[in-house]
């Protein structure tokens, strides 16, 4: 079984990134699962530049870019989408990135890992609406990272005490919707 942990934002300089690293590294020596790393970042994804609507296209894709993060998403049997919150909601690249895919998505699990003031309950809130549109199973559970006492030291994202716990229960929950 191969688990995304997806870091939505692409926003430079930014947190995600060593919360995303914390989390991979948290859950790598789990052996019943193999944890892949994907940034959307990385892909630098245009803003909803397919000609064809996703759920119409079945996995085929016209962008050379979409092709890439379809790949990427396809080969995953759930998610841990790792999220900011802008503004009371996910970031619009994450969103555009979720957008530009369905059948991708479709009947994985998913889990929820927010970083923000106020570990980005609202934007939780929203990708839980958002994910259930493509028939994701959202787990429960999910772990909320409070960047007023959690933060990024010396290049590596702190958490408090317990949350690797959380994270490993979250990916357990994951995980028991696969079988």
């Amino acid at each position: 079984m191969k688990i995304g942990v997806i870091t939505g934002t692409t926003r430079p300089g930014n947190v995600g990134s060593f919360v995303g690293k914390w989390v991979a590294e948290t859950l790598a020596d789990r052996t019943d699962v193999t944890i892949v790393p994907v940034a959307v970042a990385d892909f630098d994804l245009d803003l909803l530049n397919e000609p064809t609507h996703p759920g119409a296209a079945n996995g085929n894709y016209e962008n050379p870019k979409t092709q890439k993060w379809a790949a990427e998403i396809a080969q995953l049997d759930g998610f841990l989408f790792i999220t900011p919150e802008y503004n009371a909601a996910p970031p619009a690249a994450f969103k555009n990135a979720f957008d530009l895919l369905f059948a991708e998505w479709t009947e994985k699990p998913v889990g929820f890992v927010g970083y923000s003031y106020h570990g980005a309950e609202n934007a939780i809130k929203h990708w839980r609406d958002i994910v259930a549109i493509v028939k994701m199973k959202a787990v429960d559970s999910q772990v909320m990272l409070n960047l007023g006492t959690e933060t990024v030291v010396d290049g590596k994202f702190q958490a408090a005490e317990g949350q690797a716990e959380n994270l490993n229960k979250l990916l357990d929950e994951v995980i028991s919707q696969l079988s």
